[in-house]
């Protein structure tokens, strides 16, 4: 998808870069609101709210008309990211609260990683089709989507005070956005998680952005061909991983309480040597093998 956006607006390869940037800076900055308003107000609104917005602006990429434009694109795009992904995983676990959760949520992230796996056929899309029509036909779909979401999801509702949701303990208590904050950066671990997890959004960014173009340019393939490949493998290996790697953290913390920290740990460990090698190898199959091991590792770390 990369190389006809770049013919079509001129761009260079750092303003391309600035594209994705854009969307990962608002996405970042904003995640914390994200989760603070779903908590305070409505898992649901705020899902329903991110996947409308998300859904209007992949439709206006489609018709975008300069680089400036697609940059407001991008983004508003990542607005309405950092409102969904608090709000969808506090949402799951307010229904799978300990046996099923982390098995729920790698479901959920299944269709994520669904989506990125037939994402790459925007590359033949683009080859066949123009690269705005992957943009316009997915939006409308997405618009379409928000509108039975708005009907058919639900947050929960409690009735036992002893099983009581943490958006209904933030409305009953009035707690703040600084006040949540402050709690936060009381707990050490939760200031170890963070700093991991910042860690590996670097890279999985770096990854996600730029391995179709690695791959294009490494194994000399088409547009198409590096899309598909950039996507689907490491996305097979992602939608394995996230079943499986629900199931074994769900049994492991039934038999030792830091069963699911050590599934992150074993992700951590297995995910960096096999995208290594991914990145210094000459022969394309075992490039492939590295981006399915990659893909089941970067899931356990992040699912649990």
């Amino acid at each position: 998808m990369r190389d006809p956006i770049v013919s079509d607006f001129s761009l260079t390869d750092a303003q391309f870069g600035l594209l994705t940037s854009v969307f990962l800076w608002s996405y970042g900055f904003l995640s914390p609101f994200g989760g603070f308003f779903a908590d305070k107000y409505s898992r649901k609104k705020v899902i329903v709210f991110s996947v409308a917005v998300w859904s209007a602006m992949t439709l206006w990429t489609g018709f975008v008309t300069s680089f400036h434009e697609m940059l407001i694109a991008r983004t508003l795009m990542g607005v309405s990211e950092a409102c969904y992904i608090p709000a969808a995983l506090a949402l799951i676990t307010d229904y799978h609260r300990r046996s099923t959760r982390s098995l729920a949520t790698g479901l959920h992230m299944s269709g994520l990683y669904a989506g990125l796996a037939f994402g790459g056929i925007g590359g033949f899309f683009a080859e066949w089709w123009g690269w705005r029509y992957g943009f316009q036909v997915f939006g409308l779909f997405g618009i379409l989507y928000s509108v039975v979401l708005l009907f058919f999801l639900k947050d929960r509702k409690d009735d036992d005070t002893n099983n009581t949701t943490d958006n209904q303990v933030v409305k009953e208590q009035g707690i703040t956005f600084s006040g949540s904050v402050k709690a936060l950066f009381s707990e050490r671990s939760f200031i170890i998680l963070l700093f991991f997890f910042c860690a590996y959004g670097i890279v999985n960014w770096l990854v996600y952005g730029w391995l179709p173009t690695f791959l294009k340019d490494h194994f000399h393939l088409s547009a198409g061909q590096a899309g598909i490949s950039a996507t689907g493998y490491m996305q097979i290996g992602s939608l394995a991983g996230v079943v499986a790697g629900g199931i074994l953290a769900d049994q492991w913390s039934k038999k030792n309480n830091r069963g699911r920290l050590y599934v992150v740990i074993l992700g951590f460990t297995a995910g960096a040597p096999f995208l290594f090698l991914m990145s210094k190898t000459q022969i394309f199959g075992i490039a492939i093998l590295g981006m399915i091991v990659y893909g089941i590792a970067r899931v356990l770390m992040i699912q649990t």
